[in-house]
């Protein structure tokens, strides 16, 4: 039987205001599976530098394992689960898993040095964190390492955590094939899951609320310490819809190139939600921006949308042009992140 203790904090909205198009009252666990029901074996995720593809089916079943071996681990709905690293396809699962397990996905930079990863995962008290093999050219396991010595005494493969900088933190899983130290691969946790716990996931999706918890993020930390904000599963999938209709990319034929870190809110959005609203396919080029790489990408995958930062555009423009690049099925090309001057915006056009 599955149970759990509410972990909604139900406050009236700060202004009402009727509009033309009713709100859903739908989890973003219930809209992964919405998804999957309705553009099954349709493409949902193409990571081009990793050879993976995903259907909207595919998705949810491997989500859902890792969501039921999450649960297998101790993590309970409402836990804080971390999840760290530059887009990749298992950032994409760790994201529609701790949803479909009610888990609370803390959204950290993959670019934060071992100070700002303490700061984050103490701030919301992390129970659990997921994070990759590297970042450019740093080791992601060897900053978790260094704010967590106790690893060190670990055997290789996954144990519970006891630390002493980190009293919550309790599971550490690497999004690896090696193995290290007290940490879970992340793939072995996708394998173990049980028929008990997958059915378990099941039954949450009637017991996990709108209102509940759904994503922490954190601001760019610009006046102090990245402060973190909570974001509730009604706001992520009524702000993901109206938003994306708004600016008329709600079309299931479209081919979204994402450039934006997943961690953010352009890419968690568009990278993620906004695709299991409307059934476009993303493509990922590459862990993080490469404009060679974006351009390639978009040519080969046939690209029709693309939403990045001015500075970005720069580069695509500029390395296109070096190596002739040409980009023919683009059909609109969105900036966000900071203002755009008009000679950028026709060069883009």
């Amino acid at each position: 039987m599955v149970s759990r203790s509410p972990i909604s904090m139900y406050k009236p909205s700060y202004l009402h205001r009727p509009g033309a198009e009713p709100l859903f009252a739908l989890t973003l666990g219930q809209l992964a599976q919405k998804a999957a029901e309705e553009w099954g074996e349709k493409e949902a995720l193409v990571s081009v530098y990793e050879e993976q593809h995903y259907t909207f089916r595919e998705v949810l079943e491997e989500a859902d394992r890792l969501a039921a071996g999450l649960l297998q681990l101790g993590l309970k709905p409402g836990d804080r689960l971390g999840i760290w690293g530059p887009n990749s396809s298992d950032w994409y699962i760790s994201r529609v898993a701790a949803a479909r397990a009610g888990l609370i996905a803390v959204q950290i930079d993959p670019a934060y040095q071992p100070p700002e990863l303490l700061h984050a995962l103490v701030k919301v008290e992390a129970k659990a964190l997921i994070c990759a093999e590297q970042f450019k050219c740093s080791s992601c396991y060897e900053t978790v390492q260094a704010l967590i010595p106790e690893l060190n005494k670990s055997a290789e493969g996954g144990t519970e955590i006891t630390s002493s900088k980190l009293p919550a933190l309790k599971t550490l899983i690497v999004m690896s094939n090696k193995q290290y130290r007290g940490a879970y691969r992340l793939k072995d946790i996708i394998s173990s899951a049980s028929t008990e716990y997958i059915k378990e996931v099941n039954q949450l999706q009637t017991l996990i609320q709108p209102d509940d918890g759904c994503t922490i993020q954190f601001s760019s930390g610009t006046t102090g310490n990245p402060k973190a904000v909570l974001q509730s599963h009604h706001a992520m999938v009524n702000v993901s819809y109206f938003f994306t209709k708004n600016l008329e990319f709600d079309t299931m034929d479209g081919r979204f190139c994402v450039v934006t870190q997943f961690c953010h809110g352009v890419g968690t959005y568009f990278g993620i939600i906004c695709s299991l609203q409307f059934g476009y396919t993303v493509i990922l080029p590459s862990p993080i921006f490469d404009a060679k790489k974006s351009l390639e990408a978009i040519i080969r995958e046939r690209c029709t949308h693309l939403i990045a930062t001015p500075s970005l555009y720069v580069d695509l423009i500029n390395t296109s042009q070096d190596l002739n690049l040409k980009v023919t099925t683009l059909q609109v090309a969105a900036y966000a992140g900071a203002p755009c001057s008009q000679q950028l915006a026709l060069q883009i056009k």
